[in-house]
């Protein structure tokens, strides 16, 4: 039976007289991987920033069961290099880089990391309170291949260990076919939304998908990269 950790009923946000995101509802179930995808400046950011409480809706409500432990990673943080910040002090439990194989980076000073580094060290500030519900915001942008996939790795491992909700915003449609089983398409309000396989097949996600395809034998996902195969 599905436990239901997350509720967002008829959710609209206003900001500056323009309305973000309009009549959004939808639920976010325990041990399943939600990713949320959509063009840039269709909201994806806002949502997340009403499902963690750092915004208000406008309208409508979100409802979390008691006592959920909610991790975040953000896409960034900016560290003030004239501030000495190293990790072990950025850190509340240190065991928590044991997880994403950071141990080596404790005595490094934040503002010295390399983006993977810095992306290790994010998810585990998310991930050391044990979290029923991991929240990534792009958490893949900016490193590479080898980078993406090593963080990738170590987010699903630690989903299916913990059997956690995973709430994660991409655009890697890759990733999407290959480890999600629920996909919301959002455009101020939500296109479509069910399981990889039955969104691939409507029109909202043909749209944002079409639109890269050209006379090479690949499609680009909605940043413009290419996906092969």
């Amino acid at each position: 039976m599905k436990t239901t950790l997350i509720t967002c009923r008829n959710v609209g946000y206003i900001s500056g007289g323009h309305m973000i995101l309009d009549g959004i509802t939808c639920s976010f179930e325990a041990g399943q991987v939600t990713t949320i995808i959509g063009p840039n400046g269709g909201g994806k950011t806002t949502l997340v920033k009403l499902i963690l409480g750092i915004e208000k809706p406008t309208s409508g409500a979100i409802y979390h069961r008691a006592d959920l432990k909610i991790g975040y990673m953000p896409q960034r943080i900016t560290i003030d290099p004239s501030m000495p910040l190293t990790v072990k002090r950025f850190l509340e439990d240190k065991r928590a880089l044991d997880i994403v194989n950071g141990r080596g980076l404790l005595n490094l000073d934040m503002s010295t990391l390399s983006g993977g580094e810095m992306q290790r060290v994010l998810l585990a500030y998310a991930l050391q309170n044990e979290p029923d519900v991991l929240i990534l915001d792009e958490p893949a942008q900016g490193l590479d291949a080898e980078g993406e996939s090593q963080l990738y790795k170590q987010i699903l491992t630690y989903q299916k260990e913990h059997k956690c909700c995973v709430i994660l915003v991409s655009h890697d449609l890759n990733f999407v076919m290959r480890n999600t089983q629920h996909v919301l398409c959002v455009n101020r309000h939500i296109c479509c939304e069910g399981a990889p396989e039955k969104v691939a097949g409507t029109s909202c996600f043909k749209g944002m998908v079409l639109p890269y395809h050209h006379h090479h034998n690949h499609t680009h996902d909605l940043k413009g990269n290419p996906i092969h195969g």
